[in-house]
């Protein structure tokens, strides 16, 4: 059964209601989290809050729960709410304030709205791999802050499905930052590469969670600048996020990756990680 939680109370999510003035929906003025619940624990929970709390500082706002307080709140929105598999969604923002105004609110009562939904996407076995566009990375410069305001994102994605493909591989001053929801690993010559952590991108706990796989296999593995020519020359591509998981590349453009199919590095990544959510789950 779907539920939500909102500044303290329990109800169905078409029930949640939020004020025209709340700074989310003015400003998009707050930041978010997705965590994936398996077998009724939601998964990489510490690494999650450790990058809520980053995200809430960036943006200047006090947290308004401390650790504990938060793991008591998501783990009775996974008991209230799980069907395994499913999304467990948490928004932050800088609360009501009227009348509208750039100017942050002395007074601040963070809006908090956690909402946990069936995913069953989670569940797929149908492993199709993605056909990707390259695109500029136009959106703002601090992609390392988990925000609420997404245009750009949105902005990328759909002209991509317009275009044909799935999703877009992004790209400043010609090096590769990640896809419009996830980041991006490339594979030559059986080594691993995804672009070092910077301010123009996000810095996904899935990512982490793969390179710590990739380190304990002793698959060889980097963090770097990846120009754009040496990803349309990798063996393998691969994205990662909450949603994706860890999802295959076929293609980008025109140009074929590999044989199109899934690669044998990808193959065993993907197993250690579908093996990893009956391990890691805290």
């Amino acid at each position: 059964m779907a539920i939500a939680y909102l500044n303290g109370e329990w109800m169905a999510p078409a029930d949640a209601r939020v004020s025209v003035f709340d700074r989310g929906f003015m400003f998009g003025d707050g930041i978010y989290e997705v965590m994936a619940v398996y077998d009724g624990k939601v998964f990489t929970l510490e690494d999650h809050l450790v990058r809520l709390k980053r995200s809430l500082a960036a943006i200047r706002l006090e947290s308004p729960h401390t650790d504990d307080q938060w793991r008591s709140i998501i783990n009775e929105a996974v008991l209230r709410g799980a069907e395994a598999p499913a999304y467990l969604y948490l928004q932050v923002t800088r609360g009501v304030e009227s009348p509208r105004s750039h100017v942050y609110p002395q007074a601040r009562t963070p809006t908090v709205l956690i909402t946990v939904m069936h995913a069953p996407v989670l569940e797929r076995t149908d492993i199709v791999p993605y056909k990707m566009v390259t695109k500029q990375d136009f959106r703002w410069g601090r992609g390392d802050i988990k925000v609420i305001s997404l245009i750009a994102n949105g902005l990328l994605k759909n002209e991509a499905l317009d275009e044909g493909f799935d999703d877009a591989l992004l790209f400043r001053d010609g090096e590769l930052t990640e896809a419009t929801s996830s980041n991006v690993f490339i594979v030559k010559a059986g080594v691993v590469a995804t672009p070092a952590k910077s301010q123009f991108l996000l810095h996904g706990i899935t990512r982490d969670h793969v390179l710590a796989l990739l380190a304990t296999a002793g698959i060889p593995a980097e963090e770097r600048a990846i120009p754009e020519a040496e990803v349309l020359a990798a063996d393998e591509i691969w994205i990662t996020s909450t949603g994706h998981e860890v999802w295959p590349v076929g293609q980008v453009n025109a140009t074929v990756i590999g044989d199109g199919a899934p690669g044998v590095v990808w193959q065993s990544v993907n197993a250690l990680f579908q093996a990893s959510k009956k391990t890691e789950n805290v």
